[in-house]
């Protein structure tokens, strides 16, 4: 390494005299290129940054040629993970942020909670696929204002029970139970705001997803997410574009399945439910002892122990042991130890839009989601039967039904999907590891979690037990603690 001048001025760097430093106020691809350099020169970074500085204003050509030549020509996208973007984006529909949610796992968000904040009257997004089409869009307004009706009126019926059985509790902890419960008869067009923070590699990924996507919000919103990023990083964006092979494959595997479907969906008022359908040692003796063996190997390795020194011949009992011995420490705001990443389970869910809302956001998980419909029945929350305004969840939710017909017969299936309510479930089907299961459990099962998704996770633990109770329990354990 050569001996640095550590020349750059302090103020882009927090350490000026140090080996580990922080460095900020430059733009975001120029940090990108001065990273880059590492691999070939071996000036400090403080030596680039100041040559940077130096060129002033051909700085940033400097970074837009390298990027241009080694990003986008050569494909060394790693570079782009060192260029950073904030957004904001405000006024879309939920429908459109879990499409952004779901577009990878390196996009960081913070969204606008139902649960905490009271959705306003007329915050709608009327899907672009009917804006023009005047009968379509007054009808699709009129249901949303009928349901933010319901919304009011199931919001009064619950919080009245709440006051009645819980005289002791302060009143503005109630109304908040009331409108988290009361929410499920609002629709996917409902506004929503939220945070984003991602790499210029991700971003770019995302905006082709979006580009790609049949829903036209999605490709609007690209659009506006592209030309506003690019004020952060301009060149790193530019050729993000709609990707042909994702809408041909798209349309390929929908004629397939739709040859495939019955000709008639049969509506299901099944309950929500989750089931295993694939887990590590599945077909085996005992799944669990594969799946100790699997953790086992993991530990051997990480301690520095060679699988010659016997590690596979351990027994069941040693096994358990040893797995015990690498949780054993584990508080409760600890990640486990990553050899639980070699326990696999892929799971099925059929749960309410609310519920997928939450899950989706736990981008370790993979997770492969049908359009949203009104086919796997509704979830009602507890606080709603009580009250007994069930019936005016269900007006609510017959009102979306309705509509959504409406616009499916018109040829209009992505419109259709705004109309579904939270209430409606959504199949689901999730593949995760031992690790990320005891992630889901200590945040989703604990006291401040919202019931539906605390109860959700409680069914999909059970379903673990069923073939790996001694992994499961710990984590249940913690969350007691």
């Amino acid at each position: 390494m050569s001996k640095t001048k550590k020349s750059a001025p302090a103020e882009y760097i927090s350490n000026p005299e140090g080996d580990i430093y922080a460095v900020s106020g430059l733009p975001e691809e120029v940090i990108a290129v001065i990273f880059a350099y590492v691999s070939r020169s071996p000036k400090s970074f403080k030596d680039n940054i100041a040559t940077v500085l130096k060129e002033e204003g051909r700085g940033k050509q400097r970074a837009e040629k390298f990027h241009e030549k080694w990003v986008l020509n050569y494909g060394h996208a790693s570079v782009a993970e060192h260029a950073s973007v904030h957004l904001g984006i405000e006024k879309v529909s939920r429908l459109f942020s879990s499409l952004l949610e779901l577009c990878g796992e390196h996009l960081s968000f913070t969204e606008y909670s139902q649960r905490y904040q009271k959705p306003r009257r007329g915050d709608f997004v009327v899907p672009p696929e009917i804006a023009k089409k005047k009968t379509l869009a007054r009808e699709f307004l009129s249901v949303c204002e009928q349901q933010y009706d319901i919304y009011e009126k199931l919001n009064a019926k619950i919080l009245s029970y709440l006051i009645k059985t819980n005289p002791e509790t302060s009143e503005t902890v109630l109304e908040k139970i009331a409108f988290e419960d009361a929410r499920y008869a609002l629709n996917l067009s409902a506004m929503t705001n939220l945070g984003m923070t991602a790499n210029a590699r991700a971003v770019e990924e995302c905006l082709m997803k979006l580009l790609s996507s049949e829903y036209a919000e999605a490709q609007m919103r690209a659009e506006e997410i592209k030309r506003e990023v690019r004020f952060g990083v301009p060149t790193l964006v530019k050729y993000a574009s709609p990707n042909p092979r994702l809408k041909k494959t798209r349309e390929k595997l929908e004629r397939f399945c739709s040859a495939m479907a019955p000709k008639k969906h049969r509506k299901t008022k099944d309950a929500p439910f989750v089931r295993l359908v694939d887990w590590t040692g599945k077909g085996a003796r005992d799944p669990q002892a594969q799946a100790l063996a699997a953790i086992s190997a993991g530990l051997a390795y990480g301690s520095g122990l060679p699988q010659s020194s016997g590690i596979n011949r351990l027994t069941l009992k040693q096994s358990g042991a040893l797995f015990k011995a690498a949780i054993s420490e584990l508080g409760k705001h600890d990640n486990p130890h990553d050899a639980l990443k070699l326990v696999n389970y892929s799971a099925e869910f059929v749960i309410s839009e609310a519920c997928w809302h939450q899950l989706l956001r736990h981008r370790k998980a993979q997770w492969f989601a049908a359009e949203p419909s009104v086919g796997f029945g509704l979830t009602i929350p507890p606080n709603v039967k009580k009250a007994r305004a069930g019936e005016l969840l269900i007006e609510a939710a017959a009102l979306s039904e309705d509509l959504y017909a409406k616009l499916t017969d018109a040829g209009k299936p992505q419109a259709a999907a705004y109309a579904v309510t939270n209430a409606h479930n959504r199949k689901v089907l999730g593949v995760f590891s031992l690790w990320e299961l005891y992630h889901l459990i200590n945040l989703r099962m604990s006291e401040g979690a919202q019931w539906d998704i605390k109860k959700m996770t409680k069914l999909l633990a059970d379903e673990v037990g069923k073939v790996h109770p001694l992994l499961v329990k710990p984590a249940l354990k913690r969350i007691r603690k």
